[in-house]
């Protein structure tokens, strides 16, 4: 009878071949590697070993994904420890491609020569409702003929002109404006500082998109951490072997004396992940705010990306150092399902413009008739 290993005998086979002094954290960037570069049996398991080091010991979700997604992963990953050869870096990087499929995180991912591989199961069909409104900027303002304002945001930023165009639009197009619609089809996240501050704006307070926020202080993870983004808010949280809680959200409720108090319409679609999400989930908090477009991606449990690198094969890895708990269940690669879904081929954007013309403008005139 063959005895079936359990998780821990599979985590220690694979964590025999590297130790801490193999953790480091890198900067992101373009990985431009050799692709032709030939690793020796030993590289290859070496840097296997690290891999796994990575998922086990530093990756954030490791201690909550459940024991069929481990087991899935560490028995893959055993088997191509043990079957390991003289191969090439590129061969590596479409091997290891396998081993981050089952994991239900559309964050974590690896990257090599360019090329980048993470979470694929699709869990839904990709729906065509409309490009973004700031077409190849990463955010543009306006105003439609009808005082309709709009906002497009490709990608959250942290620069100055994205924080010049948000202020220009707060100060002297929304006051003038009857309705609001952000358009976040397409935007794939980034640095949410400013898109932030303005989500704050309309909600007159600021309010939480998360619940609670954990984080992991195991050596190697605070190694990694301080190679890789040592000015993070949680790098000085203690060492430990357990998940620890961070930060916990307390303000879910808008302040409507300070708030834009008109209605809101945010367009979404399959690639809305990662910040766009975060500033999402706070205006949905909103009383005037209807989502409309297609489910997000889905991309926010697992989040603050920390970058590493194999030591022989030069793969890079990225791996969330913040689990959060959301107010939605199954989050993760299924998203934020909105008020009003398009069908394919429908266009969130002239969808918005109906809702306003057939709903508000309606209600008005009826509310006119009535005085």
């Amino acid at each position: 009878m063959i005895k079936i290993k359990s998780i821990q005998e599979l985590e220690d086979f694979l964590l025999q071949d590297s130790t801490l002094d193999d953790m480091c954290g890198t900067v992101p960037g373009k990985n431009v590697g050799v692709p032709d570069k030939k690793l020796t049996k030993e590289d290859v398991q070496h840097d296997i070993s690290v891999f796994a080091r990575y998922l086990i010991r530093v990756y954030v979700g490791w201690p909550v994904h459940d024991d069929i997604i481990k087991r899935k992963v560490l028995n893959y990953l055993t088997k191509i420890y043990k079957s390991a050869h003289r191969i090439t870096t590129i061969e590596l990087f479409d091997v290891l491609k396998n081993a981050i499929k089952p994991i239900p995180d559309n964050h974590l991912s690896i990257r090599f020569n360019n090329s980048r591989a993470w979470m694929t199961i699709k869990t839904r069909l990709h729906k065509d409702v409309g490009k973004n409104i700031a077409g190849l900027q990463p955010i543009k303002a306006m105003m439609f003929y009808n005082n309709i304002a709009a906002i497009g945001f490709t990608g959250m930023c942290k620069t100055d002109e994205f924080r010049d165009v948000i202020l220009e639009f707060q100060n002297n197009v929304l006051p003038k404006s009857k309705a609001l619609i952000i358009d976040l089809r397409g935007n794939g996240g980034g640095n949410s500082f400013y898109s932030d501050q303005f989500a704050y704006f309309l909600c007159g307070t600021k309010i939480s998109s998360m619940k609670e926020t954990y984080v992991r202080t195991t050596p190697e993870a605070k190694k990694v951490l301080q190679g890789s983004n040592p000015e993070a808010s949680w790098s000085n949280v203690p060492q430990s072997e357990e998940l620890q809680l961070f930060s916990t959200g307390k303000i879910f409720e808008i302040d409507e004396t300070q708030a834009y108090m008109k209605p809101i319409f945010i367009l979404t679609d399959e690639n809305t992940g990662s910040g766009a999400e975060m500033f999402l989930l706070r205006m949905v908090h909103h009383p005037m705010v209807r989502v409309i477009g297609d489910n997000s991606r889905g991309m926010e449990v697992y989040g603050n990306m920390v970058f590493c690198k194999l030591p022989y094969s030069d793969i890079s890895v990225a791996v969330g150092s913040n689990y959060r708990i959301l107010e939605y269940d199954n989050f993760e690669l299924h998203g934020y399902k909105p008020d009003v879904k398009c069908k394919n081929g429908q266009d969130a954007l002239e969808t918005a413009l109906s809702e306003y013309a057939n709903q508000f403008c309606a209600n008005s005139f009826a509310q006119s008739r009535q005085k």
